[in-house]
């Protein structure tokens, strides 16, 4: 998964333009959306774990997998309820 949009207000940036976060290379149209995302969009408080996890697509795509491992592990666990696990 490639974000190709702005990550404050979803303009299409294609795969070449736009301004990156210095820290963690979140894509912006600009340094307008950009300022308005740490101040109003909550990007300050993201900014070190999308850094840590690699990237946006990576910390996106790490989110959607824990939540759809939480999903799978509930849904077995559900189908087991009652059974002995060796």
């Amino acid at each position: 998964m490639i974000l190709t949009q702005c990550a404050f207000c979803a303009v299409d940036l294609g795969l070449t333009l736009g301004k990156k976060c210095g820290r963690c290379s979140t894509r912006y149209c600009g340094a307008a959306c950009q300022k308005k995302h740490w101040e109003e969009g909550g990007h300050d408080a993201l900014c070190k774990a999308i850094k840590k996890a690699g990237g946006a697509e990576q910390y996106h795509a790490n989110n959607k997998y824990a939540a759809a491992v939480a999903v799978a592990t509930k849904a077995c666990a559900d189908d087991t309820k009652g059974q002995t696990c060796y």
